[in-house]
This record gives structure tokens, C-alpha cells and sequence, in this order.
């Protein structure tokens, strides 16, 4: 016995109580409904009295006789025990109602006959509703309560991907300016020490930043510029990078190399067309709103497309951090190559 009442919790047990009583209240005030206040207090008595056979009736179903048959496909025994049991749950509630309640409260209610195969059925089948009512709530519980546990693993699914990506997004950062300072050490350039101090202390920010889920938008900002700026180190002195920020940035919060995804592919793009590019980016902040803008034109190009899964990468990011809070628009052409996030913070 313990056991079978190990599982019912206390808010288990208070769901129960509420559905009884909500169905106790609402079929007195149905019943009653434009008699005198006597006829409430006369059904009142009745499914009170009544309320533990319907109960047993409604749990025996639902707990027993659909788990064991219906749900393991014996489907004729289980139309027959439903029909055994409507007819021993209308026969108990016709007795208890004509021979107790009626006979003591309001004998006029009494029917003649009453026990008769016609009146057996259509009590039965009309008493049928409570067990109805029960399942369809128990159903609606049951796929809120499925939906929920997939909504969760969803979003630990995108988290356990965001939290991917931003582990292998960091090697490869490292390994691309790597390669650049390895090209200007084997020109002898005298750009070399400076950029491998300037790497130094990327990492280091990169590194400190990667611990939190959120961090200022001032500390990405400089993470960003020195980037830029070891970048820039590489390539030829006309190559035009702008990077422009504007608005209060102080107290904004985002997470941590939202962007660096997208201006690495920007640089990677304009690699192969070094003569006259024009890099631009933006980072604009209003109250409540964070605007990220980039854009590329170089008019000796083939075409400047962006790598798909980058952007993919991008959208992850931002249905995890801003889910219904962020847009992104991009235009993609010959020589011209814009993206465009717009955050709702």
C-alpha cells in the first residue's frame, strides 16, 4: 500500500481535489440552475454523496483498465470491461440515488422502474461524462507536460552546441592570426614583435572572457579593435577597415564573441582581393537596442559570399542568447556583401 501511494505528491493530490470539487460545484450549479435554492442543496447532497463512486469509477478506468488493455492493445477485453463497468457503476449509482438520497431528501425524484435494462444503459452512458472530462484533462497535462521536456532538451541541445561552438570558434581564431604572424616572421618583417604582443594580449582577454555567459560590450569592443588592428598588420596599408561604434556601451552585457565569427569570415573573404577593399563595421547601441552591421565591397571580385555555416553558426548563437529578441538581414552580391543584426536587449 505504501508503495502505491509512493508516487501521489502533494501538488499531485491537490490537482485531483481541485478537478473533484470544480466538478462537484459545476454540475450543482447546472442541475439547479434557475430553481429555487433548494434544489442547489439537493444536488449538493447528491454528488457529494455520490462523489466516491465516480471517483472509483473514473480511477479504475484511467489507472487500471486503460494502462492494461487499452494501451497494450487488447482492445475487445477492454470494451468489454468498460461495458461491465458502466453498467455496475450505473446500477450502484441508481440505488444509492433512488433508494438514499431521493427516498430521504426529495422523494418526488424517485423513478418507477428504474432498474429497468433501458434506464440501466442511458444512466450509465450519461454518467460516462466525468470519466471523459477526467481523461481530456489528463491528456491536455500530459502533452503540456511532453511539450515541456522537449522544449528543455531543445534548449539543452542549443546550449550544448553554442557551448561547442565557441570552443572550436577559439582554436581556430588562434590558428588563422598564427598563420599570419608565421608569414611575417618568414618576410622578417618588423611588424612581427609587435604583433605577436598584440596577440598575447587578445589571448589573454579572450581567455578571461570566455568564463561568463555575458560580458560588457566596452570589453568586446577593444577585443574586437585589437583584432582588427593584428589583422591590418598583415595585409597592405590602403586595405580600408573602419570600424565605427556608437551610443552608450557602457551597462550593456552580450555574450562573449558574438560577433568575432563574422569579421573573421569578413577578413577571410576580402583575403583573395586585396586591391581597393572597403571593410566597414558598425556597432551601434540605443536604450534597449544593440545594432551589429558589417559590409564588404571590392570591385575586382568574383563574387563575395559569405560561408553558410558561419552564418549558420550566428543563428545559433542568437536563438540561444536573444530567442524572439534579435533579426538578422543579409544581401549578398557580385562585389558587395552586407549583414545586418538587429537586437532587442
Amino acid at each position: 500500500m505504501t508503495k502505491f501511494f509512493a508516487h501521489i505528491t502533494k501538488e499531485r493530490a491537490a490537482s485531483h481535489a481541485i478537478f473533484w470539487l470544480i466538478w462537484v460545484c459545476g454540475f450543482t450549479f447546472l442541475q439547479g440552475f434557475g430553481s429555487c435554492f433548494q434544489a442547489y442543496e439537493t444536488w449538493l447532497v447528491y454528488y457529494l454523496i455520490t462523489l466516491p463512486l465516480f471517483v472509483a469509477h473514473t480511477y479504475v478506468v484511467a489507472y487500471w483498465l486503460i494502462p492494461r488493455y487499452f494501451f497494450n492493445h487488447r482492445y475487445l477485453l477492454f470494451a468489454v470491461w468498460i461495458v461491465h463497468l458502466l453498467i455496475l457503476a450505473s446500477l450502484a449509482e441508481l440505488l444509492i440515488s433512488n433508494e438514499l438520497i431521493w427516498r430521504w431528501i426529495n422523494p418526488e425524484n424517485i423513478q418507477p422502474d428504474y432498474l429497468n435494462v433501458r434506464n440501466v444503459l442511458i444512466n450509465g452512458l450519461g454518467n460516462e461524462y466525468v470519466v471523459i472530462a477526467f481523461l481530456a484533462v489528463k491528456v491536455v497535462k500530459f502533452w503540456n507536460l511532453k511539450i515541456g521536456e522537449k522544449t528543455e532538451l531543445m534548449n539543452r541541445k542549443l546550449s550544448a552546441e553554442v557551448e561547442l561552438l565557441q570552443y572550436q570558434s577559439y582554436p581556430r581564431f588562434v590558428l588563422n592570426v598564427m598563420d599570419r604572424l608565421e608569414n611575417l616572421a618568414e618576410n622578417h618583417s618588423p611588424q612581427t614583435s609587435e604583433m605577436i604582443i598584440r596577440l598575447s594580449n587578445l589571448m589573454t582577454n579572450m581567455t578571461i572572457g570566455r568564463k561568463p555567459d555575458k560580458i560588457l560590450l566596452p570589453k568586446e569592443v577593444e577585443m574586437i579593435r585589437s583584432y582588427i588592428e593584428i589583422q591590418r598588420m598583415s595585409f597592405p596599408k590602403d586595405y580600408q577597415v573602419n570600424f565605427l561604434v556608437t551610443g552608450e556601451l557602457n551597462g550593456v552585457q552580450i555574450p562573449p564573441f558574438l560577433f568575432f565569427q563574422l569579421i573573421e569570415e569578413g577578413f577571410n573573404q576580402l583575403e583573395e582581393y586585396l586591391e581597393k577593399p572597403d571593410y566597414t563595421i558598425l556597432i551601434k547601441t540605443e536604450p534597449h537596442y544593440l545594432l551589429f552591421s558589417m559590409t564588404l565591397w571590392n570591385d575586382s571580385a568574383v563574387e563575395l559570399k559569405f560561408n553558410p555555416q558561419v552564418l549558420g553558426n550566428c543563428h545559433k548563437y542568437l536563438d540561444y542568447f536573444y530567442p524572439d529578441n534579435h533579426k538578422v538581414m543579409s544581401n549578398f552580391e557580385i562585389n558587395f556583401a552586407e549583414i545586418t543584426i538587429e537586437i532587442y536587449l
